[in-house]
Formats: C-alpha cells, sequence, structure tokens
C-alpha cells in the first residue's frame, strides 16, 4: 500500500433526468446498472482497487456500497463539494470522482493520481485527447476545446488539497451560478481568456494554450494547478443522459 494515500470523495447526489427515469424508472443516475452493477459500484471498486485511495465518501442519498463513508445530499453540487472538506486536514488531497462514469478503472485511477502527485500541484485535472475517444467509443457524445497542443475534453476527476476547496468556497459558489452565462463567467474568469476563447473557436486554435487557462485557474484559486494529459478514456466517459444510454444499448452493453 502506498505512503500518499488520499480520500477519495464520490459525487453522487445527480437525479435521473425525467427522460431517462421514463426510460429507466432509475430515479438516482448512480444506481443506473451497466452489465449487471450500478455505475456507483463500479466507481468505488476501480477506487477501491487503485491502491492510492483510503477513505472514501459518498455524497448522496442512496445507500453507499461496503467499506464507504456517507454524506447526505445537500440539494447543491457545490455544497455536496464542499462538505467533503470538513473531515480531513487542510494539506490532506482529496479526489473528487462523480458517479456516473462506470468505465472507470483501478488502472485509471493509480495512473492519474500517481502522475498527480508527481508534479506537486495542489490540484490537478485530466485532460483526454478527443481522438482517443473517438477512437474507444466513437458514438458517444462530448464536449470538447481545441487548443494549440491539439483539442481536448476533460475527464470526471479532479485532485485537490482540502484547504484549497475551503478558502475558495466563494467563488466555486459564483462559478457554479454563473456556469449558463457566457457574461456572469466573463466577470469571473477575465475579459482577457474569455476573448483568446473566442478567438481559439473563430480564427485559430493556437491562439488558446494550456498555458493560458492554466496561468488564469492558478490566479482565481490562488494554488498551484497542473493538467494532466491522459489516454485513459474511461475517466471522461459519463453517462448522464439518455442519449448516452441509448450509445451503450446500441454498442451491446447491457443497462437499466
Amino acid at each position: 500500500m502506498n505512503s500518499s494515500l488520499v480520500t477519495a470523495v464520490v459525487l453522487a447526489g445527480g437525479k435521473s433526468k425525467p427522460d431517462l427515469l421514463a426510460a429507466t424508472g432509475v430515479p438516482h443516475r448512480a444506481l443506473l446498472q451497466i452489465e449487471g452493477e450500478t455505475m456507483l459500484a463500479r466507481v468505488v471498486r476501480a477506487l477501491q482497487e487503485s491502491a492510492w485511495v483510503s477513505d472514501i465518501y459518498v455524497v448522496g442519498d442512496i445507500p453507499p456500497p461496503d467499506g464507504c463513508h456517507s454524506l447526505p445530499d445537500m440539494g447543491d453540487f457545490v455544497e455536496n463539494v464542499l462538505q467533503a472538506t470538513a473531515a480531513v486536514p487542510d494539506a490532506q488531497y482529496l479526489l473528487y470522482a462523480t458517479a456516473d462514469t462506470p468505465f472507470l478503472t483501478s488502472q485509471a485511477v493509480a495512473d492519474f493520481v500517481s502522475r498527480a502527485l508527481q508534479s506537486g500541484a495542489e490540484m490537478c485535472y485530466p485532460i483526454i485527447p478527443l481522438e482517443r475517444c473517438a477512437q474507444r467509443f466513437p458514438s458517444m457524445p462530448r464536449t470538447a476545446l481545441s487548443l494549440r497542443e491539439g483539442t481536448f475534453t476533460g475527464g470526471n476527476l479532479l485532485l485537490v488539497r482540502a484547504g484549497v476547496v475551503r478558502r475558495q468556497a466563494d467563488l466555486l459558489r459564483q462559478a457554479f451560478r454563473a456556469r449558463k452565462s457566457v457574461w456572469a463567467l466573463a466577470k469571473i474568469l477575465g475579459a482577457g481568456i474569455i476573448v483568446r476563447v473566442l478567438l481559439a473557436k473563430l480564427v485559430s486554435p493556437r491562439l488558446l494554450s494550456i498555458a493560458h487557462i492554466k496561468r488564469r485557474v492558478q490566479q482565481l484559486m490562488g494554488a498551484t494547478a497542473q493538467e494532466i494529459v491522459t489516454e485513459y478514456v474511461e475517466i471522461g466517459v459519463d453517462i448522464d443522459k439518455l442519449e448516452h444510454l441509448q450509445v451503450l444499448v446500441e454498442s451491446g452493453y447491457r443497462v437499466g
């Protein structure tokens, strides 16, 4: 067992959207079954078998798998993220994972955590080359951003020191409230990065780089940050819409 263990937090409070609920009858996305096992159980097993995780907290009003602690769903994504910091000291690393990534593997978790800790950064986020996603899950829709270094999609893991999350609680609340408004986000991110994003989309991806984004994130969070480019596509495959489930069915998976 590694000495540099992290505390995992599985965010499992998401409710099924009406169309997904109508199709499956499952009110909590985390309890959707893929190949006869709930998505939550699959995620927890990957964390447990990675050899990098000590305690696991499951946030949501559902029974946690064996060996996990339970935290209630606060009815708000950011508050769910924040409440998990109460049980650990500032310097402790928290590994946030969403409960709707059923293809997550222990190898993917171990690779991300080990490389993130080696970087020494206070917060680390995985990004995946879009072409790798297209190769592994060709029909699965993905949101991606074209940058100077290539086109990437985001993953569903985040490694961050608990103290960073606590210090930036108000900023996280503001950002979550602003997530659907370009102008509200612009006020938080700043005009410079917004202009670069627009120019990258309209003119050339070379006008926006990973370094530009990282610099702004570090300024906002008051913490060192590091992107982890990973080939583990399963980190980025989340099943939270009916169309995602339909892709799995068409690919031959048993779901329900």
